[in-house]
């Protein structure tokens, strides 16, 4: 067998948020302000992405932080704003018009990295939610955001391994957490650790296409393949490890090791602490060496 280690690339682990809102669209900070507290609180990159709205602020940039833009681009089903939402990070333009495949493919054109948002949230008249059928059916790469303070993070995480089994081992589909921040309450709440070289944008946009992600909401933990097994360490209770199907697999200690049998398709990795949690990208368990 052979494990594919999304892990497998050269880095550390740095904080970063990716879905967040200014008062350029129905935040309580300016963009300035935001990124401050971000940055006073440990992230090394934040993604504004304000409704509809593309904002920039550089003012804090420097070689240990990162504000960048992007969009939460609402896919209109009948009258605005209906609709599911679609984030687009790194662009510095907003599509406005097209389908779903249609903005995915211009966001990898065009050097960004595109995100269904919160799958299941119930908002917006029932019409926020990606149905499964509809993100089986995208051709990627792409993320899904997982963790979202609006959203049901068990049905979230059930609908993005559907979808990396429906797109298989060559496509990689990325699991994201976000505190989807407006307000005080939000902030901090999950966010990703990003395995990059260096603080840049295009470091950033690499790690989140390979992989190189932890999504949290208040764990750490480091992944990887170690002697033909998948290894982990958290500063969690334990881990859960699920395969393609869902079933769980077996529960490892904090830092621990597991050793594939072959008929996963893929583990995933659950580290838990009371209410906090980590998760880990899709280990593909493969034939061959």
């Amino acid at each position: 067998m052979r494990i594919l280690d999304p892990y497998a690339v050269p880095g550390s682990y740095r904080k970063a948020q990716l879905h967040c809102h200014t008062r350029r669209s129905d935040g309580r900070w300016e963009p300035a302000d935001l990124a401050r507290r971000y940055r006073d609180a440990g992230y090394a990159f934040v993604c504004f992405t304000d409704h509809d709205r593309l904002t920039h602020c550089e003012d804090l940039n420097s070689e240990t932080f990162l504000a960048l833009p992007g969009v939460e681009e609402t896919l209109v089903r009948g009258l605005w704003p209906l609709g599911p939402h679609l984030g687009r990070l790194l662009v510095d333009g907003i599509l406005g018009t097209g389908g779903a495949q249609e903005r995915i493919t211009r966001t990898l054109a065009a050097g960004g990295v595109p995100v269904l948002h919160h799958p299941s949230w119930p908002g917006n008249l029932w019409t926020g939610a990606w149905p499964l059928r509809t993100m089986t059916a995208l051709r990627g790469p792409f993320l899904v955001e997982i963790w979202n303070p609006h959203s049901d993070p068990e049905e979230d995480v059930r609908r993005w391994a559907a979808v990396a089994v429906a797109h298989g081992p060559q496509v990689r589909i990325g699991a994201v957490a976000g505190d989807d921040c407006h307000h005080e309450a939000q902030f901090n709440r999950a966010w990703v650790l990003v395995k990059v070289p260096t603080v840049e944008r295009t470091s950033l946009r690499a790690a989140l296409l390979h992989g190189a992600i932890v999504a949290s909401t208040g764990l750490t933990a480091e992944f990887g393949v170690r002697d033909g097994s998948v290894a982990v360490e958290s500063d969690g209770d334990d881990v859960l490890v699920v395969d393609a199907a869902g079933r769980p697999r077996r529960v490892l200690p904090a830092a621990g090791r597991y050793e594939p049998a072959g008929d996963e398709g893929f583990v995933r990795l659950v580290c838990r602490g009371g209410a906090r949690r980590a998760w880990s990208q899709a280990f593909w368990i493969l034939p061959g060496s």
